[in-house]
């Protein structure tokens, strides 16, 4: 086991002792795609493609099984979308969903299927080869289409399906003769005749499941149903090739031995939880624990809904509607604390809400909750933040409460538990399953759910911040290996795992859907960047849901604690601060946009359509044979080439071409788009030589065909809708409608206020770094935190300090804590480099600026360097101020001279390329 490693691990060399060319994610997926992808989704389809590449180039005939293990809310159904077109694009029609709940399959229908849910994973109109895909929800599979077709099913009923043949049901026969595509989610449930059989899927149920079938029968029966007869064929080994494939989606793998064995050569891409929370696409978990009684936990959750409501109100996000669950012990109507009568107690509370129910405000200890260093704490100091917003702003408690009476209003309300629930099960109708599955969208009225663990799986809501435990008390055990949390506080862990999913919004420059403000922690818009789970503060309750939060990854297993940062007094108060310039640019509207992109397509424009359909088909009907034989008779094998423009087409057919290419989402060829893009007053302008008149099309025809007005409509139409496919990528690809400005000086007092909170975890070689650094006068904030690299970087200049101070008179080294921002002289791409050096040379009124940012191997491109990578763009940046300010260019300001220098990005494994650009530009001896 030890020296076995995961089919993501061995990909990479096998793919390279084949001469394998490293895949690309093709456009009709990412151009088909509603939302973009991550770049975890992205890494995990680069797998799969290279995955599908060695298959082929070994030869391999048999069906393919593989697992993405992938933490809950990272994008497994965005990525299955991404698959169908896969597999679509080879030649597939016909698709199995299954996983071992039925809400989770009505889930994911509206996510595949239905073009007007807020969830849908496409664009509107799915074009792949030139011609509209539709996507069907079918119960049988038919050879009538050639759309896609999804058969979405439970792991019971696919199991019944195949043992029990009623009129119209899909039946075992007709699967196998099929090509299938099968896609299971939530497969962690899906191994219970591995673990019972030691690796060897056995299987002694071969009769119908009936409807009260234990959990552990269903689970059990799928590993012989899919994998032997469906995926196999029934077969046990394969004498031709077998083209299904059955795609696995987890966010845990079973710890079983024999689990774990079964899908190491399975396993294609593995991104777990805990490195999702480090990338930032989640909210922060708080643990608002307090000594509150049930009600008046209850009112400090909705203050809590009510600041971010208005908090987002005032910032622009429409349609915003957070959402709040409360946790109840028990189903069972006659026990205390069960989930019915919680709700009532709720709704009796909204009703007669009054302003004595505020009271609790007062109790409020700010001192203490002030001196909070962990961050999984921060939101119970939010409390003050409210107290302050509602003096501020001079609110009433009546305002409150209207919003909260209008709010919570009873119709607002749910209770996952219908009538048909049991004492110990709750069930769901139908309407309550819509609601829940659509609690973002606009039109969705829910702002509260009241449940005991029905939502602990398969759940997807982005707008839940608040969890409110309704009840006191704990449950832990002990096993062999020490102490055990209960099963409750398991419950309330898988909870909160649901509610850790980011909710996007737009903020300047940033990325929408990470996390905006973990450098900043007192901007009034983190507070939407924070998820509450609400508690009695019994602390050993605390320490065992933290315990079991570490376990589940969902915190790190160092607490995160909150530090602060701002520039040491001293250097804050000096002569350097107050009279020495900082430089910085901005980002401004690119002037010579229009003219600059049109001229860049149009000089390297290159286009080339094939014409293949000139061939003859001839079929012969052979009676002793299962099948006919068809075959190509071609027309003319040798072709010749028309070299043209676009003007030489006939009108109507450029604008048949242009429709066909509009009707894509978002689509740049869409006539409003191209009226801003290109400045055209009607269509007819495109075909003028200063806009795409005179770009070239070459078409390769038969031989026979030697004029434009020889080529029927329809290949005209194709090769068109080709060109302008082409053209609209070219266009996305370099439409450039900012730049950075030239620098401008600027005081350096006005960024003196250089004060940061943020979120880190701690560790001892940033604590020691810290202690140094804060005691040497060249560093001039107080604090560092700060990445291997980032290290690295303090360590090489702890070391070469002495040759710096040296040649200059005054050397200071700050770090940025996301204070300083500039912009890229080609597209106005912000960018806040980590470290600002300040030099003044001696006896010379010359003062150097120069940008350093350390930046880790995972973002170097193949041959080793950062010029081709995804962050190649900061290095170019970089040497572009180099050789605009820092070489013959000498930037004056108020009698001082300066320069600015950008050095190279800098990687402690090529550190002598840096090194070699300090001795350069700044004629250091080192």
């Amino acid at each position: 086991m030890a020296d076995d490693k995961y089919l993501w691990e061995t990909l990479p060399e096998k793919a390279f002792k084949l001469r394998l060319q490293y895949p690309e994610i093709p456009a009709y997926i990412t151009d088909n795609l509603r939302y973009e992808l991550f770049k975890w989704q992205e890494e995990a389809l680069i797998n799969f493609l290279t995955y599908e590449q060695v298959k082929e180039a070994e030869e391999d005939i048999n069906p393919s099984h593989l697992l993405f293990n992938m933490a809950t809310g990272t994008g497994k159904t965005l990525l299955m979308a991404a698959l169908i077109l896969y597999y679509y694009k080879q030649g597939h029609r016909h698709f199995i969903f299954f996983v071992n709940q039925n809400n989770i399959v009505g889930k994911t229908e509206d996510n595949l299927t239905d073009p007007s849910h807020n969830k849908y994973l496409y664009k509107k109109n799915i074009v792949i080869d030139e011609k509209i895909v539709n996507i069907q929800k079918v119960d049988n599979f038919s050879n009538d289409t050639d759309d896609i077709q999804i058969l979405f099913t439970s792991i019971h009923k696919l199991h019944n399906a195949v043992y029990i043949i009623k009129e119209d049901s899909i039946f075992l026969e007709d699967l196998q003769k099929r090509d299938l595509i099968m896609l299971g989610d939530e497969a962690h449930h899906l191994n219970a005749a591995t673990k019972k059989s030691n690796g060897q899927t056995k299987l002694d149920l071969k009769t119908e499941l009936m409807d009260n079938a234990s959990q552990e029968d269903i689970e059990k029966s799928w590993e012989h149903t899919v994998i032997d007869l469906i995926l196999k064929k029934g077969k046990t080994s394969q004498d031709e090739p077998n083209n299904n494939a059955l795609l696995e989606f987890t966010a845990t793998v079973p710890t079983n031995k024999e689990v774990v064995q079964k899908y190491i050569d399975k396993t294609v891409y593995k991104f777990d939880l805990k490195d999702f929370l480090k990338a930032g696409y989640t909210k922060e978990i708080n643990l608002v624990s307090s000594s509150f009684d049930k009600k008046k936990r209850i009112m400090q959750a909705l203050l809590f809904n009510w600041y971010r409501y208005k908090v987002a109100v005032e910032n622009g996000l429409a349609n915003f509607k957070p959402v709040i669950l409360f946790r109840s012990k028990f189903i069972d109507k006659s026990k205390e604390n069960n989930s019915e009568e919680d709700f009532k107690y709720f709704i009796d509370i909204i009703n007669n809400l009054s302003p004595s129910d505020f009271d609790f405000l007062g109790e409020v200890d700010e001192k203490e909750l002030f001196d909070i260093t962990e961050t999984y704490q921060k939101g119970k100091s939010r409390i003050i933040d409210i107290k302050r917003y509602i003096k501020e702003n001079n609110i009433s408690i009546k305002d409150i409460i209207e919003y909260l009476q209008y709010a919570f209003h009873e119709r607002n309300c749910i209770i996952t538990n219908s009538k048909s629930g049991t004492k110990t099960k709750e069930k769901t109708d139908e309407e309550t399953e819509r609601l829940l599955n659509s609690l973002e969208d606009k039109e969705n009225h829910i702002r509260a759910i009241f449940t005991v663990k029905r939502l602990t799986e398969g759940w997807d809501v982005l707008n839940l911040y608040d969890i409110v435990r309704l009840y006191e008390g704990r449950d832990e055990g002990t096993s062999s290996n020490g102490r055990k949390a209960g099963q409750a506080t398991v419950s309330e862990v898988q909870l909160i795992g649901r509610g850790v999913r980011y909710y996007p919004f737009a903020y300047q420059d940033k990325e929408k859907r990470k996390r905006k403000f973990d450098n900043n922690l007192d901007h009034e818009l983190r507070v939407l960047e924070e998820f509450y789970f609400h508690s009695d503060d019994d602390h050993r309750y605390i320490d065992e849901l933290k315990r079991e939060l570490k376990k589940q990854d969902l915190l790190p297993q160092n607490d995160k604690v909150i530090k602060k940062f701002q520039l040491k007094l001293d250097f804050g108060e000096s002569d350097f601060v107050k009279d020495v310039k900082l430089y910085r640019n901005k980002q401004i509207e690119n002037p010579a946009k229009r003219k600059r992109t049109l001229e860049e397509i149009k000089k390297d424009f290159d286009f080339t359509f094939k014409i293949e359909r000139f061939g003859l088909r001839e079929t012969k009907v052979i009676l002793d044979k299962k099948e006919d034989e068809t075959r190509l008779k071609a027309g003319e094998s040798e072709s010749n080439t028309l070299s043209k423009k676009l003007k030489d087409f006939e009108k109507h057919i450029i604008r048949k071409a242009i429709n066909v290419q509009a009707k894509k989402d978002n689509s740049i060829l869409r006539f409003n788009k191209l009226k801003e893009e290109l400045a055209i007053s009607s269509l007819e302008d495109i075909l003028k030589e200063e806009f795409l008149g005179d770009f070239p099309i070459n078409l390769i025809v038969p031989k026979h065909i030697e004029k434009l007005e020889h080529l029927d409509n329809e290949n005209q139409l194709y090769a068109l809708v080709a060109f302008f496919g082409k053209v609209s990528t070219e266009l996305k690809y370099i439409s450039n409608p900012t730049i950075g400005s030239e620098f401008e000086p600027v005081k350096f007092k006005d960024y003196s206020d250089w004060k940061k909170e943020k979120s880190v975890v701690e560790e001892p070689e940033n604590e020691y770094l810290h202690k140094e650094l804060v005691e040497k006068d060249w560093y001039v904030l107080d604090g560092f935190h700060g990445t291997s690299e980032e290290r690295s970087l303090i360590e090489f200049l702890k070391d070469t300090m002495g040759n710096f101070e040296a040649q200059y008179e005054q050397v200071y080294l700050l770090r940025n804590e996301e204070v300083y921002k500039i912009y890229d002289f080609e597209k106005g791409r912000g960018f806040m480099p980590d470290f600002l050096l300040f030099l003044k040379e001696k006896q010379k009124k010359l003062y150097y600026q120069v940008f350093i940012e350390p930046k880790g191997s995972q973002f170097k491109d193949a041959s080793g360097g950062f010029q081709d990578s995804k962050e190649g763009w900061k290095e170019k940046f970089l040497e572009q101020i180099t050789e605009k300010y820092g070489q013959k260019q000498v930037l004056k300001a108020e009698n001082k001279d300066y320069k600015l220098l950008g050095l190279p990005l800098y990687n402690q494994k090529t550190s002598k390329i840096f090194k070699d650009a300090v001795k350069e530009n700044l004629t250091i001896e080192l």
